[in-house]
């Protein structure tokens, strides 16, 4: 699941925090990941919420991100199948 890491906008000198994280679906076929972007000096500047996605017919995996500023505004979306 790393491979989604590369796509993050971060400028120089940011990181991500991970924040938490949980299952969805009637089987939890949904894993969800919650990060904070943050800068230098610590104040949170975004979030990336990264879901993994098992179909429970076929087993085929879809991965999707989320990125927001510090307003929640979207700043980039992606989804991929793995």
């Amino acid at each position: 699941m790393s491979d989604w890491k590369s796509k993050v906008d971060l400028k120089s000198g940011e990181r991500l925090t991970h924040t938490g994280s949980k299952s969805k679906g009637f089987m939890g076929e949904t894993d969800v990941d919650v990060y904070d972007i943050t800068a230098t000096n610590g104040e949170i500047v975004g979030s990336v919420t990264v879901k993994d996605h098992t179909a429970v017919k076929g087993f085929k995996r879809t991965i999707s991100f989320e990125q927001r500023d510090g307003n929640g505004a979207l700043v980039k979306s992606e989804s991929w199948t793995v």
